[in-house]
């Protein structure tokens, strides 16, 4: 293993790790916690789940491969297919894209056509939005698991296309599908947003519908920047991708530059949870919150182990103390037992 592969593998081992920290909190905070529960959130939930999915199954594909001595065989090929190849990588940023622009839409009907029941997400709605979301994630990321196949001489996961004509054109629709088309249709969609936030002039009244205004902005400004984020990160590993069909010469699949792409893959579904932090009205506060609340609750249950321990020892004691006196009187005749209790309630209250 060359320095430049060991400081790839550091590198996603890190994002990894942040992606699954900082996404779990952003699924917690928002399911529990009642204000939070708007249909937007919940797409955003989806959308953290999707990423999730990215770090999950890029780990044994470009951090966990040279850790172990990979199947061959039919054995081998379903771990490739399943596992190693990275396949569910590609179904969590196909989920992705889906997400945002069901978020783009959902910010075009709030901010241009507030008052249009036809744009606004029910909890049904909502249901069908998740459910197609995994659909169609699924349903284009379909080839891949039937082409990828374990390559004995490379020891590696590649792709077998009956022809190299039928790879060509699946790399160029994936480029579309999950670049091209969700990028230019967000682009459509918040620069009308956009324009009717920052340039159209508003009709404020009063201060509610200043405190509503403002609002919209922050939360169009969050999903503007996740979207650019995401248009940036997957557009280098989806042109290598194709690229790596139409210029095999030039660009081969899994190179170093290709993972390395995969680096930006990694870097967008990472950064979304410090994004909502900054930009979600109580998503900080609610994550310190959560903090808190375990922090107390470790401090509690620490405090009622000691309150519990201490009395127990004195309760030992003075159960001691009097079988001791007990054991006396047979030994020297009677004993001012009311003496003997006294003195051992002192010392109860002087142990305390």
């Amino acid at each position: 293993m060359t320095t430049g592969e060991s400081i790839l593998i550091a590198v996603l081992t890190l994002l990894m790790i942040t992606d699954l920290v900082g996404n779990t909190l952003v699924c917690i905070v928002v399911l529990c916690n009642r204000s939070l529960k708007t249909p937007m959130n919940y797409i955003l939930v989806n959308l953290a789940v999707a990423d999730m999915m990215v770090a999950l199954f890029m780990a044994p594909r470009h951090i966990f491969l040279s850790a172990f001595t990979h199947p061959s065989g039919e054995t081998g090929d379903y771990v490739c297919k399943f596992l190693t190849g990275g396949n569910f990588m590609w179904v969590g940023g196909a989920a992705s894209s889906f997400c945002l622009v069901a978020i783009a839409v959902e910010r075009y009907y709030a901010i241009v056509y507030p008052h249009m029941e036809k744009g606004r997400i029910t909890r049904k709605k909502l249901k069908i939005i998740i459910i197609s979301c995994w659909v169609y994630a699924v349903i284009v990321d379909i080839p891949p698991f039937l082409v990828i196949n374990f390559n004995p001489k490379r020891h590696f996961c590649t792709e077998y296309w009956p022809h190299v004509t039928l790879a060509k054109a699946y790399t160029v629709l994936m480029f579309n599908l999950d670049f091209a088309v969700p990028v230019l249709l967000m682009g459509i969609l918040y620069s009308k947003v956009v324009y009717n936030l920052w340039f159209q002039r508003q009709n404020v009244a009063d201060i509610t519908q200043t405190a509503v205004l403002s609002s919209r902005k922050k939360v169009t400004k969050m999903v503007l920047i996740v979207t650019v984020i995401y248009g940036m990160s997957w557009m280098p590993v989806l042109t290598l991708y194709m690229l790596s069909y139409h210029l095999p010469s030039q660009f081969k699949y899994a190179s170093i530059i290709h993972n390395a792409a995969v680096v930006f893959i990694c870097v967008n579904s990472s950064i979304n949870p410090f994004i909502y932090s900054f930009q979600m009205r109580g998503f900080k506060s609610e994550i310190k919150r959560l903090f808190n609340f375990r922090k107390v609750t470790m401090v509690q249950d620490i405090r009622g182990m000691n309150t519990s321990t201490h009395y127990g020892t004195t309760s030992t004691f003075l159960k001691t103390r009097m079988t001791n006196m007990t054991s006396l009187t047979s030994i020297r005749g009677p004993i001012d037992v009311k003496n003997e209790t006294s003195q051992a309630s002192s010392l109860h209250i002087s142990y305390l």
